[in-house]
């Protein structure tokens, strides 16, 4: 699950700075029709980071299968 969050994480970064960066860079350009789907990529980036985080959060690399959590 660690290496699951990982990747989500570093999906999500990419997804998103591409989003920013070319949604705006042809927002300003005058290419509408191809900067409303750019940028609709940023919402989707930003859950996929969320999701990277909470779950290398929860999972570490070492500790198998049960996430962290107070004992009981």
């Amino acid at each position: 699950m660690h290496r699951f969050g990982m990747l989500s994480l570093y999906v999500g970064l990419v997804l998103g700075i591409i989003g920013l960066l070319g949604g705006f860079g042809m927002m300003f350009a005058g290419s509408d029709n191809w900067a409303k789907p750019m940028i609709a990529m940023v919402p989707i980036g930003f859950l996929l980071v969320f999701n990277g985080v909470v779950t290398t959060l929860l999972h570490s690399p070492g500790d198998g299968a049960e996430p962290k959590g107070p004992p009981e």
